[in-house]
């Protein structure tokens, strides 16, 4: 159909209608506006690309004794790492996912809509952009050794590359999970909350005593329970002024200043290399708080952004970006690994043999480069995060399994390396296979990848899914 010269797409669940991208710049931003939560989109966007900043000016390249020597920025220099309580936003990431999760599926259920429709739209898009960054990946890890690329070097490189992934297996557990989370949520409330952080604080205390393996399970308990903190977002008594969410804010920073004076947690919010103690590999209490200390402060300080986003030419920037959020994450580190091997095998980067002040002084050029070379691959790559909608006649377990499969599937592939040279076909082809295979029963390889609204992909909304 058509309407004010702009061709749209209708659901065929909900009658809802989306505008592909060519549509006029203010006819586009009427269309996706209506109902969403702007302070959210903001978060959602600001936290990523800080995320990208972040891991941009952690990477550290010197030449000593006339070799490369690659390193991390808070292993090198330790007091940098108190800046990390500035940089770790990938909390705020799940906390406002958590938000627009619980939203997306109760609006479903009040639809009438089937839990596995629902299931393979917020699956399909988070996983849709990771298609083209496995095969090129894939594919240029397999001709880099065969051009004779030391082994060790190539697998290094596309690990580094394929870095972001792992933020999609541990989201996409917690998405198949909502409904559960939600019932639990509207059942028991903060409940809920206190049971979550008292397992990972157990979990905790058995990963320092060397339990093998207990560690890992935090990786799903603590994020989901930073993701069910955003369960709270438009609680009426966080609502009504800053006295709340600045209590909830003390209440996180206490605790967390606790538990790194008084048991041993470390004062970095992101993972150094060397450590015996991490707060994120595996996620910790601490961490936990640490998120718990931002969603007070971000409550504390939305009504004077959702002032400013009031006006319509500062949103329609956020949710431009919103539209390419997963693919700006998930090429980030490719976008730095070019910059890195077009400057410096050629001599033209200054050669550094430690984090000087002329390190520092060039940091501003780095992220430039990098951002130039982000921002090309993004043009190329946008388009796969654009999904149709998913086609409606398949079962719940059906899309379980696809989900499951994929996941698991990529878990194994960040696990085991893209590329190793002592494979036979250097590919981990199993785990590459069982990806597909989900993927495939998700409809995430089904071709007609459509435009999404300006603003979609996994956005918080209150308006749309």
């Amino acid at each position: 159909m058509r309407a004010g010269g702009m061709r749209l797409r209708r659901r065929a669940t909900t009658g809802e209608t989306r505008a592909p991208v060519s549509a006029e710049p203010r006819a586009l931003l009427e269309d996706i506006t209506s109902g969403r939560d702007r302070y959210a989109d903001l978060l959602r966007v600001g936290s990523i690309l800080l995320v990208v900043l972040g891991h941009w000016l952690l990477a550290v390249i010197l030449v000593r004794e006339g070799a490369l020597v690659t390193g991390q920025l808070l292993a090198m220099v330790p007091r940098t790492r108190p800046l990390t309580w500035l940089f770790q936003v990938m909390p705020v990431f799940f906390l406002v996912g958590g938000f627009a999760n619980l939203g997306s599926w109760e609006r479903s259920r009040a639809d009438g809509e089937p839990f596995a429709v629902w299931l393979r739209r917020r699956a399909g898009r988070l996983l849709g952009p990771l298609v083209p960054l496995l095969l090129l990946w894939a594919v240029l890890a397999v001709a880099l050794g065969a051009l004779g690329l030391p082994g060790d070097l190539v697998a290094t490189v596309a690990e580094t590359a394929l870095l972001p992934a792992w933020f999609l297996v541990v989201y996409g557990g917690i998405i198949a999970l909502v409904p559960v989370t939600a019932a639990l949520h509207r059942r028991f409330g903060a409940g809920v909350l206190l049971v979550m952080l008292l397992l990972i604080a157990a979990i905790d205390v058995a990963h320092h005593r060397q339990v093998p393996g207990v560690g890992y399970a935090n990786y799903l308990v603590a994020w989901a329970g930073i993701h069910q903190l955003g369960y709270f977002w438009d609680h009426p008594r966080l609502r009504r002024g800053p006295l709340m969410p600045l209590a909830v804010a003390a209440a996180g920073i206490v605790a967390t200043g606790l538990l790194i004076r008084l048991a041993g947690y470390p004062v970095s919010m992101v993972g150094v290399p060397g450590l015996e103690r991490q707060n994120t590999s595996p996620p910790t209490v601490a961490l936990v708080m640490f998120a718990l200390a931002q969603i007070g402060l971000l409550l504390a300080a939305r009504p004077a952004v959702e002032r400013w986003l009031r006006r319509d030419r500062v949103y329609g920037v956020v949710a431009r970006m919103g539209s390419v959020v997963l693919t700006v994450f998930l090429w980030h580190m490719t976008a730095l690994i070019a910059v890195a091997a077009l400057l410096h095998p050629i001599g033209f980067w200054p050669r550094f043999e430690r984090v000087d002040g002329g390190w520092w002084a060039l940091r501003p050029l780095w992220i430039l480069l990098c951002a130039l070379a982000l921002i090309g691959l993004v043009a190329l790559f946008r388009r796969f995060e654009m999904l149709d909608e998913p086609l409606p006649h398949h079962g719940r377990l059906r899309a379980l399994a696809g989900l499951a499969a994929a996941l698991i599937g990529l878990a194994m592939v960040m696990v085991d390396g893209i590329y190793r040279p002592y494979r036979t076909w250097k590919l981990p082809l199993g785990a590459l296979g069982l990806l597909l295979l989900g993927l495939g029963s998700l409809g995430v390889l089904r071709r007609g990848r459509a435009a999404a609204a300006i603003g979609g992909g996994d956005a918080p909304a209150s308006g749309g899914r």
